[in-house]
């Protein structure tokens, strides 16, 4: 578009790094085709991708005091997080540090002493089992075409649920093809007995993994979303319509 203005374009070994701005809005690419965060500048913490969207409807199980966030990219489920949570102490894991270079300085992450980013492999950091249980788990784990295949991995599952606390709750952003991933349901079964999922119109499908019953009336989540929606900045009731059990 002759609108976009390339605020960086740049590379590191794990391939391209790009920030584009399209009017009020900026967005952070790793390919030609591939869009990994879209923030509005003056009001970051407004999640504007449907599926991370999805993904906040785990503040209707569950009341996170702590969280850690696997996969940073420009930083948008963590500025929702440090928005909507008073209090919240969050770690984000990142691979690249030249991400979370471009989420600070062009993304408006926050910076605070209750948010902590560490550069690593997300499987590595989990295996190393040394974080503190966390109430909320977010796994976000993409590259440039697809899901990095190791947050479907048995693996995977076993040490994020390991770092998940009794009441707490495992949120994976997936595609649909996933819904029927024998190993990836056999993973969170072992885990986590109670599982919904939340499918996109973008094609992906947000899993909600609990080792504890969802107890909320529908009319109960549907208020306590109304309720939600109007700090995180969007109509969290659009992803409550489209949960389902998995």
């Amino acid at each position: 578009m002759n609108s976009d203005n390339i605020l960086f374009d740049g590379h590191d070994e794990w391939g391209q790094v790009q920030v584009i701005e399209q009017g009020p809005q900026r967005l952070l690419c790793f390919g030609p085709s591939d869009e990994q965060s879209r923030i509005i500048t003056k009001q970051p913490w407004v999640l504007q991708h449907e599926y991370t969207r999805a993904m906040m409807l785990a503040l209707l199980f569950c009341q996170p005091k702590r969280a850690l966030v696997l996969g940073v990219g420009g930083g948008c489920l963590i500025s929702a997080l440090a928005h909507v949570v008073k209090g919240i102490k969050v770690t984000g894991v990142e691979l690249r540090p030249l991400v979370t270079e471009m989420a600070l300085a062009h993304f408006r992450m926050p910076q605070s002493k209750r948010i902590d980013i560490v550069h690593q492999e997300a499987g590595a950091f989990l295996a190393a089992g040394e974080h503190k249980k966390v109430d909320l788990l977010f796994a976000d784990l993409y590259g440039a075409d697809s899901v990095d295949d190791v947050q479907l991995q048995s693996g995977f599952i076993d040490d994020a649920a390991a770092l998940v606390k009794e009441q707490g709750m495992l949120v994976l952003n997936c595609w649909e093809e996933h819904r029927h991933h024998d190993g990836l349901k056999t993973a969170l079964a072992a885990h986590f007995p109670h599982c919904h999922s939340c499918p996109t119109a973008d094609g992906n499908l947000v899993i909600l993994a609990g080792r504890t019953p969802l107890s909320a009336s529908l009319s109960q989540l549907r208020e306590q979303a109304q309720q939600l929606s109007s700090k995180l900045g969007y109509p969290l009731t659009d992803s409550l319509g489209r949960l389902e059990p998995w």
